[in-house]
């Protein structure tokens, strides 16, 4: 089965029309987040409800008994079966009577190409394709803009933030600069990076300078991906 394949079944199955479940069972989805920032990652907690009083078998057509997507105006960016190949064997899951807590997928809020998310609004979709239980969870989760590098300089030092920037090197030193201003980076992003960063971090010092602790860095969505450092 393709890529192509998968997203059709979902999209065919997230329509609006009666999807085949066992009675007195149903899926919750929360998220669990760590901050709105770029690049701040996120938990997709995944929980069953059996409200009878015995145990619901739930049949899967592969081994797989969900997928997680991030989607932008209906797109995917992120998918958590990118690169994943189906295995066609059947599944079955045993539902216990009361939760069952199924799985908890940690997105890292970069996109399949790890690149960063973009600033604005974004789907969580969570499907559960199987032959006896179907069911599509739809949850909305927002990101912030990055902080400027002069917000970024009048921050209290150590609080995590996230800043946005074209890397370049001033002699020996990595940096990031804006509208705004430039700030030294304790580390460089790529190789040979170009284009618009997005840097999570915090406000440190070294000696008589202020440096940005770098945390995490990725392309920003609108800039191709960079050679990892």
């Amino acid at each position: 089965m393709t890529r192509t394949e998968l997203l059709a079944g979902l999209v065919a199955l997230a329509s609006p029309r009666p999807s085949p479940s066992p009675r007195g069972v149903w899926a919750d989805v929360t998220l669990e987040r760590q901050g709105t920032a770029l690049l701040a990652p996120f938990t997709v907690a995944i929980a069953l409800h059996n409200a009878t009083n015995h145990i619901v078998r739930l049949r899967f057509p592969t081994a797989d008994l969900f997928r997680v997507d991030v989607l932008r105006d209906d797109a995917p960016v992120w998918s958590s079966v990118t690169g994943h190949k189906p295995i066609p064997i059947t599944r079955q899951l045993d539902v216990p009577p009361g939760l069952l807590r199924l799985a908890q997928v940690i997105v890292d809020s970069t996109t399949d190409d790890r690149r960063a998310l973009a600033p604005g609004r974004y789907t969580v979709r969570v499907a559960m394709l199987g032959t006896n239980f179907g069911v599509v969870v739809d949850k909305a989760v927002a990101f912030d803009p990055p902080a400027t590098i002069a917000q970024a300089f009048a921050t209290k030092p150590g609080t995590v933030m996230t800043i946005a920037g074209e890397p370049y090197i001033d002699g020996a030193t990595p940096r990031l600069r804006d509208a705004t201003g430039t700030i030294r980076l304790s580390r460089a992003l790529a190789i040979r990076p170009s284009g618009t960063f997005v840097v999570r971090g915090f406000l440190d010092a070294v000696g008589d300078e202020r440096v940005f602790d770098v945390g995490r860095s990725a392309p920003a969505f609108e800039n191709g991906p960079s050679p990892a450092p």
